[in-house]
């Protein structure tokens, strides 16, 4: 079912796949991307990136990546889900197989992982679900389009068994609901601050790449995870949703904390720029007219 040595691409309904096997005597990974980086058609799909799988390919590590074409997709069509089915006999000879998806991919994951049979899977700021009436709590989840296969409600990755990784923000409380809504407690990897941009973090404190080498053959190593993060201060959207939208359940302490730190941060980035104060101050008096 799978060719050797070759890179492939092949639409699968409204998926595209693209993948290269190197050695099946090494672990597979399994990738499924962000709601973001949706192909708009099929007229798209020759040219189209698929997300996440250049970045194991020229790695020469072995590599199956889902991208999902239009909108309104889950990855849940019976056409997929049956070449799932197919592909989960096709990938029992590789000695591991690693799932990785980030927020839409995260949630595909967690309906998926089990039907393809995977050893365990990385999922960063996971929804859990899109049905809008099990998760009104969410602005991601009323915003989304519904399924054109599926009952939103039906669909749901709460259940996934297999054993899971998550890193997310505690403090950003749609995230933080959503893992709490997995069946299984699984290991927890806690990014504060930082909102529903956890690939973007770690891309930007240069360790995503080491975190997702460190699942691929084993465990992320957390002395280190926790040592890199320390610098998350310098960035310019840091505690920018706590500082925002702050939560009832933020102590006086922690309220403090936040409003420190985007102070600080502020006055280290202090610009003045005459041209957007009077653009502002413009848009204001326009509206006090109107």
């Amino acid at each position: 079912m799978l060719k050797l040595n070759t890179e492939v691409k092949e639409i699968i309904d409204n998926v595209l796949m693209q993948y290269h096997i190197f050695d099946i005597s090494q672990p597979l990974m399994i990738t499924f991307p962000p709601v973001c980086q949706s192909i708009k058609n099929n007229d798209d799909v020759i040219s189209a990136p698929v997300w996440s799988f250049d970045f194991f390919a020229k790695r020469k590590l072995n590599i199956v990546a889902f991208n999902h074409i239009g909108e309104g997709n889950y990855f849940d069509s019976r056409t997929f889900v049956s070449f799932l089915d197919k592909l989960k006999q096709a990938i029992t000879v590789f000695p591991s197989k690693v799932g990785y998806g980030s927020s839409l991919g995260a949630f595909s994951l967690g309906l998926h992982a089990d039907r393809l049979g995977l050893s365990k899977v990385l999922l960063m700021m996971p929804q859990s679900t899109y049905c809008k009436k099990t998760a009104p709590w969410d602005s991601i989840v009323i915003n989304a389009q519904d399924s054109i296969n599926s009952d939103m409600a039906i669909l749901d990755g709460r259940t996934c068994k297999t054993p899971i990784t998550f890193i997310y923000d505690p403090l950003s409380l749609p995230d933080k609901l959503h893992v709490d809504r997995y069946q299984q407690r699984g290991t927890r990897l806690k990014i504060f601050g930082v909102g529903h941009r956890i690939p973007r973090t770690l891309q930007h404190l240069d360790m995503l790449s080491d975190v997702i080498l460190q699942f691929r053959v084993g465990t992320i190593d957390n002395n280190s995870f926790y040592r890199g993060l320390k610098e998350r201060r310098k960035l310019s959207y840091y505690f920018r949703d706590a500082y925002k939208q702050p939560t009832m359940s933020y102590t006086n302490r922690r309220v403090l904390i936040i409003y420190w730190h985007k102070t600080k941060q502020r006055l280290q980035h202090l610009k003045f720029e005459p041209s957007k104060i009077l653009a502002r101050l413009i848009c204001s008096i326009k509206k006090r007219i109107s």
